[in-house]
């Protein structure tokens, strides 16, 4: 009797890992450090744990929470970097602000010499030929009330008594005293730079000064006496 040959079944392949929930995770872990990284790990992770909810890649299931567990920490320390970084750039935004006040109240000050070197009289900016430009966020004080040149139509108005009262906290008073060309010269700017009640007060002077902490103010050296950046 012949013997009967029983087929050998072909060996069946190995069946593929997904590689998705390590690339996941790798993503994920990434974007810890770079931001932009983070929604593409999250959304790999996503699509691994729906990728290893089929039972031929339940064995990285693992893999896919991790990398899950790794975007949500992402989340969490994006929210952390954000809010040390809004302020930040906040502040540096306010800084920017406050060099118009600084350029121009040097503008002033070159202006004043030039005029009191020429013996002309320093009643006004006017006579002076100072202009702070169209768009300015402060108002310019020579002398109150009449010597102020105000904030422009762009920016929120400051009332004039309150460009006094700020004036007068922080102790500056601008004005023309004496005959030119012996005659001093200080000029001040007073604007808001991040919406609040405070007040950003500088001033200029054509002659040595003290603040009233005590610091020497030298001549043409704008000097901030209340800080807004810092209030």
């Amino acid at each position: 009797m012949r013997g009967v040959t029983t087929p050998i079944p072909p060996e069946s392949s190995p069946q593929k890992k997904t590689v998705l929930p390590g690339v996941a995770l790798g993503f994920t872990i990434a974007g810890l450090c770079v931001v932009c990284l983070w929604p593409v790990g999250l959304v790999l992770a996503i699509l691994a744990m729906v990728k290893t909810g089929k039972p031929e890649h339940a064995g990285r299931r693992g893999l896919a929470i991790a990398a899950l567990c790794v975007a949500g920490l992402g989340l969490f320390t994006i929210g952390i970097q954000a809010a040390v970084a809004i302020p930040n750039f906040l502040q540096f935004q306010s800084r920017a602000k406050q060099a118009e006040c600084k350029v121009n109240l040097k503008a002033i000050f070159t202006a004043a010499r030039v005029s009191m070197l020429d013996e002309e009289p320093l009643g006004s900016f006017e006579a002076m030929g100072f202009e702070p430009g169209p768009r300015n966020r402060y108002a310019y004080v020579l002398r109150m009330p009449e010597g102020v040149i105000p904030v422009a139509g762009d920016f929120p108005a400051i009332d004039p008594a309150e460009i006094q009262a700020a004036l007068a906290r922080a102790g500056v008073e601008p004005g023309v005293e004496g005959t030119c060309p012996d005659c001093t010269v200080t000029a001040a700017c007073v604007g808001n730079v991040d919406n609040d009640d405070t007040l950003d007060v500088w001033s200029i002077s054509t002659v040595d000064r003290t603040a009233a902490n005590g610091e020497a103010i030298p001549l043409g050296a704008p000097y901030n006496h209340v800080n807004d950046v810092r209030q």
